[in-house]
């Protein structure tokens, strides 16, 4: 990603695939590795089973952490230009 997008533009990306992607992990693990688990899995399997599913709820959690966190730019920054005070200057007359 280029270093002119904008901080609104990286961040939604990153909550995007943060929750896009730990909800798949979700799906996908939690389907194939739980309930197709057996009740004379070792303790040592069981854990590895679950690995995926907190990797996925620890995803989903930084997707909606990032997804409240307050962006740190002037938010009219985002949708004016970095000239509109001097057009809205000359608007009024002045």
């Amino acid at each position: 990603m280029s270093s002119s997008s904008s901080p609104y533009v990286r961040r939604l990306l990153w909550i995007a695939g943060c929750l896009a992607g730990g909800f798949a992990v979700l799906c996908v693990s939690g389907w194939s590795y739980v309930v197709n688990s057996s009740t004379q899995d070792t303790a040592w399997v069981t854990a590895l089973r679950w690995l995926p599913i907190m990797a996925g709820v620890i995803t989903v959690g930084v997707g909606f952490y990032l997804l409240y966190l307050p962006v740190p730019e002037d938010p009219e920054d985002f949708f004016l230009p970095d000239d509109a005070d001097g057009e809205l200057e000359r608007t009024d007359g002045k």
